[in-house]
């Protein structure tokens, strides 16, 4: 199975013009863009990975909510189901496996809800079934 790595994560689905992002309030280094893929996320202290979604993505991070907190600094391994939208095919879709450090932990509600920020270290785009680990 055919697997691309690189040091960045992939920017094209993520584009927007600079000019907009400056005139925004905003002042992350890159935008954010609400995308809601599905997030297998494992860390060190679960047995099994967190099935969630990503609630946006920027070009080197993605935010996502959980029901239990994380530890800002740790890292964690992610699996985000990218959908491959010039198929006819549903189930084709495209993995972006990374190893991710959490950088934010906010609690949303009264401890049942936690929003978490990560930053992508790496990752590793394949086609198909995921790696194993994550899935």
């Amino acid at each position: 199975m055919p697997s691309t790595t690189r040091s960045e994560p992939p920017a094209a689905a993520l584009r927007m013009d600079p000019a907009e992002h400056r005139e925004s309030s905003e002042r992350r280094r890159y935008p954010r863009v609400p995308l809601h893929w599905t997030l297998n996320l494992a860390c060190s202290h679960s047995s099994h990975p967190f099935r969630t979604s990503t609630r946006d993505i920027s070009r080197d991070g993605f935010y996502c909510l959980l029901d239990q907190p994380l530890v800002p600094g740790e890292l964690v391994e992610c699996d985000i189901v990218v959908p491959a939208h010039r198929s006819q095919d549903p189930d084709d879709v495209v993995h972006l496996q990374c190893h991710a450090r959490v950088v934010r932990v906010e609690e949303i509600a009264a401890g049942i809800a936690f929003g978490v920020a990560c930053r992508m270290e790496d990752y590793c785009v394949t086609r198909g079934a995921p790696s194993p680990g994550i899935a």
